[in-house]
């Protein structure tokens, strides 16, 4: 009798357990109906804030003020940032569903999460930055860190995206640095100066290209990344994430 094949036993045996299994919310575990796109609940659901105008076209900033159209915000009027423009999906709240998602699959590894946040990167307005972009181009990781969590969730994120090329070290990270959590943002600033490098600029020349991460928060990494791009002969970079910092 011939030997039944593992990886085919494995999405059997998931396949199964799917079946008998009740799908439960991500987020607090109730039940949610088999044609829901995602294992997200209704009541979870209505608990993302979705990133809408007005906000500033270049940086995204969504402001407090809800009336009004899409404008310049002051930072961008005074110091244009190196970038063209950046998107995010949600706005991030660290208790929150998005937050959540972020957290458990960035710092636990957990990759039931991962489809949900690559849906959300599906949005218009994320992909009318896809539909413009030659090459899609993760935030890197220090291989030291990379090492450390086994994977570099900005990577995972940009596989989302099957009709574009993705390219996996045309940005690289040549130094060590500590996070950017807890760090004001001149000091974000200062942390990710000379951090990165582009190792063979031939393959950003006069392309435009999307950096893909999963948070925007100061936009000091992206800024960083795109001057660094940019140095190298690409002709436009663009950046979006999954969630960026709420209006200050």
């Amino acid at each position: 009798m011939a030997a039944l094949n593992p990886a085919w036993l494995k999405r059997f045996s998931l396949t199964v357990l799917e079946f008998f299994l009740p799908r439960l919310c991500l987020f607090c575990g109730a039940g949610v109906g088999e044609a829901a796109a995602q294992a997200v609940c209704p009541e979870c659901e209505a608990r993302i804030d979705w990133v809408a105008s007005p906000r500033c076209p270049i940086c995204g900033l969504v402001f407090e003020a809800r009336d009004g159209s899409d404008r310049l915000c002051g930072a961008c009027q005074k110091e244009p940032p190196p970038f063209a423009r950046a998107r995010a999906a949600a706005l991030y709240d660290p208790e929150g569903p998005v937050g959540q998602a972020i957290k458990r699959l960035k710092f636990n590894g957990q990759m039931a999460y991962l489809p949900l946040l690559q849906s959300w990167l599906h949005r218009p307005d994320c992909l009318e930055l896809v539909a413009d972009a030659d090459l899609l181009a993760p935030v890197p990781l220090h291989p030291r860190r990379l090492k450390a969590r086994g994977f570099n969730q900005a990577w995972l994120l940009a596989q989302g995206f099957k009709d574009k090329p993705l390219a996996r070290e045309v940005l690289i990270r040549e130094r060590f640095t500590v996070p950017q959590v807890g760090l004001n943002p001149k000091e974000r600033r200062d942390n990710v100066k000379g951090a990165f490098g582009v190792p063979q600029p031939e393959a950003v020349k006069g392309k435009t290209i999307l950096l893909i991460d999963d948070l925007f928060t100061t936009g000091a990494t992206a800024r960083e990344c795109a001057r660094v791009l940019r140095r190298a002969g690409a002709a436009r970079v663009e950046v979006l994430t999954v969630a960026r910092v709420k209006h200050e």
